[in-house]
Protein backbone atom coordinates (compact mmCIF):
# COMPACT_ATOMS: atom_id res chain seq x y z
CA UNK A 1 0.00 0.00 0.00
CA UNK A 2 1.24 3.44 -1.00
CA UNK A 3 1.64 5.51 2.40
CA UNK A 4 1.18 9.23 2.20
CA UNK A 5 4.46 10.02 3.70
CA UNK A 6 6.18 7.68 1.35
CA UNK A 7 4.53 9.44 -1.90
CA UNK A 8 6.71 12.26 -2.63
CA UNK A 9 9.98 10.06 -2.45
CA UNK A 10 8.39 7.58 -4.74
CA UNK A 11 6.71 9.75 -7.40
CA UNK A 12 10.50 11.44 -7.60
CA UNK A 13 11.72 7.35 -8.31
CA UNK A 14 8.88 6.62 -10.35
CA UNK A 15 9.46 9.77 -12.76
CA UNK A 16 13.30 9.23 -12.86
CA UNK A 17 12.42 5.50 -14.31
CA UNK A 18 9.31 7.38 -16.64
CA UNK A 19 12.41 10.03 -17.72
CA UNK A 20 14.99 7.28 -18.95
CA UNK A 21 12.27 5.32 -20.69
CA UNK A 22 10.22 8.13 -22.59
CA UNK A 23 12.40 11.11 -21.83
CA UNK A 24 11.62 14.35 -20.55
CA UNK A 25 7.77 15.29 -19.36
CA UNK A 26 5.40 17.18 -22.10
CA UNK A 27 3.78 19.81 -20.60
CA UNK A 28 0.83 18.27 -20.68
CA UNK A 29 -0.43 15.03 -19.94
CA UNK A 30 -4.05 13.50 -20.79
CA UNK A 31 -5.92 10.35 -19.23
CA UNK A 32 -8.19 8.25 -21.68
CA UNK A 33 -11.04 6.47 -19.39
CA UNK A 34 -13.55 4.12 -20.69
CA UNK A 35 -13.68 4.32 -24.74
CA UNK A 36 -11.79 7.50 -25.05
CA UNK A 37 -8.53 5.23 -25.93
CA UNK A 38 -9.71 5.64 -29.66
CA UNK A 39 -8.04 9.41 -29.43
CA UNK A 40 -4.40 8.28 -29.48
CA UNK A 41 -4.76 5.73 -32.61
CA UNK A 42 -4.30 8.04 -34.66
CA UNK A 43 -0.63 9.07 -33.57
CA UNK A 44 2.67 7.81 -33.86
CA UNK A 45 3.83 7.59 -29.98
CA UNK A 46 7.31 6.00 -27.85
CA UNK A 47 6.77 2.33 -26.64
CA UNK A 48 4.42 2.16 -23.76
CA UNK A 49 5.32 1.80 -20.18
CA UNK A 50 2.23 -0.42 -18.39
CA UNK A 51 1.58 0.54 -15.34
CA UNK A 52 3.47 -1.92 -13.04
CA UNK A 53 6.70 -1.39 -14.63
CA UNK A 54 6.25 1.75 -12.69
CA UNK A 55 7.58 1.59 -9.23
CA UNK A 56 4.74 2.19 -7.19
CA UNK A 57 2.11 2.10 -10.02
CA UNK A 58 -0.56 -0.20 -9.03
CA UNK A 59 -1.65 -2.47 -11.81
CA UNK A 60 -4.73 -1.39 -14.18
CA UNK A 61 -7.90 -4.29 -14.30
CA UNK A 62 -10.87 -2.93 -15.56
CA UNK A 63 -11.54 -3.80 -19.40
CA UNK A 64 -10.88 -1.04 -21.76
CA UNK A 65 -8.13 0.50 -19.12
CA UNK A 66 -4.95 -1.03 -20.75
CA UNK A 67 -2.84 0.70 -17.94
CA UNK A 68 -0.17 2.23 -19.73
CA UNK A 69 1.89 5.51 -20.27
CA UNK A 70 2.93 6.66 -23.03
CA UNK A 71 4.22 10.16 -25.46
CA UNK A 72 2.10 10.93 -28.95
CA UNK A 73 3.59 13.22 -31.36
CA UNK A 74 0.81 15.73 -32.67
CA UNK A 75 1.77 18.47 -34.60
CA UNK A 76 1.33 20.52 -32.25
CA UNK A 77 4.01 18.66 -30.17
CA UNK A 78 4.40 15.73 -27.95
CA UNK A 79 1.16 15.03 -25.63
CA UNK A 80 1.63 12.86 -22.83
CA UNK A 81 -0.94 9.70 -22.68
CA UNK A 82 -2.04 7.82 -19.96
CA UNK A 83 -4.10 4.86 -21.28
CA UNK A 84 -6.66 3.79 -18.41
CA UNK A 85 -6.78 4.84 -14.79
CA UNK A 86 -7.09 3.04 -11.67
CA UNK A 87 -10.45 2.72 -9.37
CA UNK A 88 -10.90 2.66 -5.58
CA UNK A 89 -13.24 0.17 -6.54
CA UNK A 90 -10.54 -2.12 -7.88
CA UNK A 91 -9.37 -2.22 -4.04
CA UNK A 92 -7.21 0.47 -4.39
CA UNK A 93 -6.91 3.93 -2.12
CA UNK A 94 -7.58 7.39 -3.39
CA UNK A 95 -3.97 7.68 -3.12
CA UNK A 96 -2.97 5.00 -5.11
CA UNK A 97 -5.59 5.93 -8.04
CA UNK A 98 -4.42 9.54 -8.05
CA UNK A 99 -0.65 8.19 -7.89
CA UNK A 100 -0.02 9.11 -11.48
CA UNK A 101 -0.54 12.64 -11.04
CA UNK A 102 2.09 13.15 -8.26
CA UNK A 103 4.60 11.05 -11.03
CA UNK A 104 3.81 13.56 -13.33
CA UNK A 105 3.88 16.59 -11.03
CA UNK A 106 7.78 15.02 -10.44
CA UNK A 107 8.28 14.27 -13.93
CA UNK A 108 7.28 17.93 -15.01
CA UNK A 109 4.26 17.91 -16.36
CA UNK A 110 2.20 21.66 -16.02
CA UNK A 111 -2.06 20.47 -16.78
CA UNK A 112 -3.82 17.34 -16.77
CA UNK A 113 -6.66 17.11 -19.11
CA UNK A 114 -9.21 13.82 -17.97
CA UNK A 115 -11.25 11.96 -20.58
CA UNK A 116 -14.11 9.81 -19.00
CA UNK A 117 -17.16 8.55 -19.12
CA UNK A 118 -20.31 9.32 -17.01
CA UNK A 119 -24.32 8.64 -16.79
CA UNK A 120 -26.55 11.64 -17.77
CA UNK A 121 -28.72 13.34 -15.43
CA UNK A 122 -29.42 16.41 -17.01
CA UNK A 123 -32.75 15.23 -18.62
CA UNK A 124 -31.76 16.99 -21.99
CA UNK A 125 -28.44 14.99 -22.09
CA UNK A 126 -28.71 12.20 -24.97
CA UNK A 127 -26.07 9.14 -25.21
CA UNK A 128 -22.84 10.27 -26.80
CA UNK A 129 -23.38 13.75 -26.04
CA UNK A 130 -20.29 15.63 -24.31
CA UNK A 131 -19.85 17.53 -21.08
CA UNK A 132 -16.94 19.67 -20.05
CA UNK A 133 -16.56 19.79 -16.72
CA UNK A 134 -17.40 22.70 -14.39
CA UNK A 135 -17.46 22.06 -11.33
CA UNK A 136 -17.89 18.62 -9.30
CA UNK A 137 -19.40 16.83 -6.32
CA UNK A 138 -17.61 14.56 -4.49
CA UNK A 139 -19.54 13.06 -0.96
CA UNK A 140 -17.59 10.14 -0.29
CA UNK A 141 -15.17 9.53 2.22
CA UNK A 142 -11.78 8.60 -0.23
CA UNK A 143 -10.27 11.87 -0.85
CA UNK A 144 -6.44 11.80 -2.42
CA UNK A 145 -5.52 14.29 0.18
CA UNK A 146 -6.30 12.09 3.15
CA UNK A 147 -3.21 11.91 5.98
CA UNK A 148 -0.57 13.93 3.89
CA UNK A 149 1.63 15.48 5.85
CA UNK A 150 1.54 19.50 5.38
CA UNK A 151 4.64 20.73 3.14
CA UNK A 152 5.77 23.82 2.56
CA UNK A 153 4.02 25.82 -0.42
CA UNK A 154 1.09 22.72 0.41
CA UNK A 155 -2.08 22.41 2.88
CA UNK A 156 -4.19 19.33 2.98
CA UNK A 157 -7.00 22.16 3.11
CA UNK A 158 -6.26 23.12 -0.48
CA UNK A 159 -9.02 25.40 -1.64
CA UNK A 160 -11.19 23.28 -4.27
CA UNK A 161 -12.93 26.50 -6.07
CA UNK A 162 -12.26 27.39 -9.75
CA UNK A 163 -10.30 23.30 -10.15
CA UNK A 164 -11.52 23.79 -13.64
CA UNK A 165 -10.98 27.57 -15.16
CA UNK A 166 -12.91 28.97 -17.24
CA UNK A 167 -9.97 29.51 -19.76
CA UNK A 168 -9.27 25.68 -20.34
CA UNK A 169 -13.37 25.07 -20.44
CA UNK A 170 -13.44 27.47 -23.00
CA UNK A 171 -10.45 26.72 -24.87
CA UNK A 172 -11.30 22.56 -24.68
CA UNK A 173 -14.99 23.73 -26.31
CA UNK A 174 -13.11 25.67 -29.08
CA UNK A 175 -11.26 22.20 -29.90
CA UNK A 176 -14.58 20.54 -30.56
CA UNK A 177 -15.99 20.24 -33.83
CA UNK A 178 -19.16 22.44 -34.62
CA UNK A 179 -21.46 20.16 -34.63
CA UNK A 180 -20.33 18.30 -31.21
CA UNK A 181 -22.78 18.22 -28.94
CA UNK A 182 -21.68 19.83 -25.66
CA UNK A 183 -22.67 21.08 -22.53
CA UNK A 184 -20.77 22.55 -19.09
CA UNK A 185 -21.98 20.93 -16.00
CA UNK A 186 -21.45 19.40 -13.02
CA UNK A 187 -19.85 16.30 -12.31
CA UNK A 188 -20.85 14.05 -9.03
CA UNK A 189 -18.41 11.28 -8.16
CA UNK A 190 -19.19 8.24 -6.72
CA UNK A 191 -17.15 5.12 -5.72
CA UNK A 192 -18.87 2.07 -7.93
CA UNK A 193 -18.29 0.01 -9.16
CA UNK A 194 -22.47 -0.23 -8.76
CA UNK A 195 -24.62 1.74 -10.96
CA UNK A 196 -26.62 4.00 -9.23
CA UNK A 197 -30.43 3.32 -8.15
CA UNK A 198 -33.29 5.74 -9.39
CA UNK A 199 -33.56 7.16 -6.17
CA UNK A 200 -29.41 8.19 -6.28
CA UNK A 201 -29.91 9.41 -9.49
CA UNK A 202 -32.65 11.65 -8.03
CA UNK A 203 -31.03 12.31 -5.28
CA UNK A 204 -27.53 13.84 -7.29
CA UNK A 205 -30.03 15.77 -10.12
CA UNK A 206 -31.65 17.58 -7.14
CA UNK A 207 -28.26 18.29 -5.41
CA UNK A 208 -27.34 19.96 -8.87
CA UNK A 209 -25.18 17.49 -10.88
CA UNK A 210 -25.48 16.92 -14.29
CA UNK A 211 -23.67 13.81 -15.12
CA UNK A 212 -22.19 11.03 -12.42
CA UNK A 213 -18.84 8.77 -12.79
CA UNK A 214 -16.45 6.67 -10.73
CA UNK A 215 -13.60 8.68 -11.57
CA UNK A 216 -11.89 12.56 -12.36
CA UNK A 217 -12.97 14.21 -8.62
CA UNK A 218 -10.19 12.56 -6.91
CA UNK A 219 -8.03 13.62 -9.84
CA UNK A 220 -8.71 16.84 -10.11
CA UNK A 221 -8.52 17.16 -6.04
CA UNK A 222 -4.66 15.83 -6.53
CA UNK A 223 -3.89 18.22 -9.61
CA UNK A 224 -4.88 21.01 -7.68
CA UNK A 225 -2.99 20.42 -4.62
CA UNK A 226 0.04 19.56 -6.47
CA UNK A 227 -0.14 23.23 -8.87
CA UNK A 228 -1.47 20.92 -12.36
CA UNK A 229 -4.26 23.00 -13.94
CA UNK A 230 -6.99 20.81 -15.34
CA UNK A 231 -9.74 20.03 -16.96
CA UNK A 232 -11.45 17.29 -17.98
CA UNK A 233 -14.68 15.85 -20.56
CA UNK A 234 -17.20 13.22 -19.97
CA UNK A 235 -18.85 11.69 -22.40
CA UNK A 236 -22.44 10.67 -21.64
CA UNK A 237 -22.55 6.85 -22.09
CA UNK A 238 -26.41 6.58 -20.41
CA UNK A 239 -29.02 8.55 -19.51
CA UNK A 240 -30.35 7.77 -16.11
CA UNK A 241 -32.86 10.90 -15.38
CA UNK A 242 -35.52 10.53 -16.48
CA UNK A 243 -34.54 7.27 -16.39
CA UNK A 244 -34.64 5.34 -20.20
CA UNK A 245 -34.93 1.92 -19.72
CA UNK A 246 -31.70 1.04 -21.47
CA UNK A 247 -29.23 -1.47 -20.19
CA UNK A 248 -26.50 -0.45 -17.95
CA UNK A 249 -23.33 -2.29 -18.37
CA UNK A 250 -19.56 -1.93 -18.90
CA UNK A 251 -19.89 -2.74 -23.01
CA UNK A 252 -22.39 -0.61 -23.22
CA UNK A 253 -20.32 2.49 -21.79
CA UNK A 254 -17.39 1.30 -24.02
CA UNK A 255 -19.21 1.42 -27.30
CA UNK A 256 -21.06 4.89 -26.55
CA UNK A 257 -17.89 6.22 -25.72
CA UNK A 258 -15.87 4.85 -28.33
CA UNK A 259 -18.51 5.78 -31.14
CA UNK A 260 -18.63 9.35 -30.02
CA UNK A 261 -14.69 9.64 -29.31
CA UNK A 262 -14.12 8.45 -32.62
CA UNK A 263 -15.92 11.73 -34.12
CA UNK A 264 -13.71 13.58 -32.60
CA UNK A 265 -10.28 13.32 -34.79
CA UNK A 266 -7.02 15.17 -33.90
CA UNK A 267 -8.66 16.27 -30.74
CA UNK A 268 -5.33 15.25 -29.00
CA UNK A 269 -3.69 17.94 -31.29
CA UNK A 270 -5.83 20.25 -30.64
CA UNK A 271 -5.54 19.77 -26.87
CA UNK A 272 -1.78 19.72 -27.05
CA UNK A 273 -2.21 23.11 -29.10
CA UNK A 274 -4.06 24.80 -26.56
CA UNK A 275 -1.39 23.61 -23.39
CA UNK A 276 0.79 25.55 -25.55
CA UNK A 277 -1.56 28.76 -26.02
CA UNK A 278 -2.27 28.88 -22.08
CA UNK A 279 0.52 27.43 -20.26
Amino acid sequence: MLLPVEVNAAAREAASMLRERLGEAPPCAVVLGSGWDVLAAEYDSTEAVDFHEVPGLCEAGVEGHRGAIKTVATGAGPLLVQDGRLHCYEGYTSLETCFPVWIYASWGVRALVMFSAAGGLNPVYLPGDLMIVRDHIMLWGNNPLFHLPDEEGRSRFTASHGLYPDRWRDALRGCLPAEARCEEGVYASVPGPSYETGAEAQMLRIAGADAVGMSTAPEALAAGYLGLQTCAVCCISNVLVPYSGGPQSHEVVLTTVGRSAGRLPGLLEKVAATANMLL
